[in-house]
């Protein structure tokens, strides 16, 4: 895999309509869909891991209204055409296929993103933002520690598939049921753990990740999920091993009792805090 000093600047890209080509279960509780466009031909280069919007149609629309590109963001002319969006991770990209593919963790919740998964059918539509984070996800480095839970899982997976085959280091995953571990090519010197349980169980992840002994030079530490896992395992490589930040990803997806819009804000005051 390409990789690079620094992340490299995305452009921006108008949202485009893919369509469902196929839909495979990897396990009870994640559904893997790919979706295909011609669009995707020109789609910008993208590692395994980034993240994307994806927007769903809502109401009588049969599918989403694409917004317009501003210098503030994309903008719909009618507020109320705008469609239910959420952030995903890119699972895979294979450019001369025109395939992109989205893991769907299938929550008991049944939000939007849920719903649409478990009733997808080839040629069901939405739509997809251009992808975001830092290109590659996966940075340079000797030692790796990633830690999450199963909306985290597609993107560590994909890492995981770029790694180095000589990388060290430790991955912590929690899911909830021993049904949704999956056989994982990590390297030989990297261990992996996976705790069963629910968010409210966070503490059988963090507790004994940070009982790890870390190096904190040529290291990449990457923590997504439930707020509860990546705040205290960001705040202990930041502050106790002084880990800069450029060496660490660390984004709350989510919080339990509350749906990504509700947790918009939130998160951006807990990324900056």
């Amino acid at each position: 895999m390409p990789q690079s000093d620094t992340p490299l600047p995305r452009q921006p890209v108008r949202p485009f309509l893919v369509s469902v080509k196929h839909v495979i279960d990897i396990t009870p509780a994640l559904r893997r869909i790919c979706f295909t466009s011609p669009l995707l031909a020109d789609y910008p280069d993208v590692s395994g891991g980034a993240h994307i919007k994806i927007m769903m149609a809502h109401g009588e629309q049969t599918v989403p209204v694409l917004p317009t590109l501003t210098d503030k963001g994309p903008r719909w002319l009618v507020p109320e055409d705008k469609p239910l969006i959420r952030t995903f991770s890119v699972r895979a990209f294979r450019r001369n296929a025109c395939e992109i593919d989205i893991d769907f963790a299938l929550h008991a919740d049944s939000g939007p993103a849920t719903r649409f998964a478990q009733q997808a059918q080839e040629g069901d539509v939405l739509a997809i933002s251009g992808p975001g984070g830092p290109h590659p996800m996966l940075q340079p480095a000797r030692h790796y520690y990633m830690a999450g839970d199963l909306t985290a899982l597609p993107a560590i997976s994909a890492m995981i598939e770029d790694m180095p085959a000589d990388s060290d280091g430790h991955i912590a995953l929690l899911v909830p049921t021993s049904d949704a571990i999956q056989d994982l090519p990590v390297p030989d010197k990297v261990t992996l753990t996976w705790v069963i349980g629910n968010s409210a169980d966070s503490d059988k992840l963090t507790v004994p990740f940070l009982q790890h002994s870390m190096e904190n030079i040529n290291s990449y530490f990457w923590f997504g999920g439930e707020e509860n896992i990546v705040v205290p395992l960001r705040n202990h490589v930041r502050r106790n091993m002084e880990v800069a930040r450029t060496a660490i990803y660390a984004v709350p997806y989510w919080r339990d009792g509350k749906d990504e819009d509700a947790y918009h804000q939130n998160r951006h005051t807990v990324m900056d805090s």
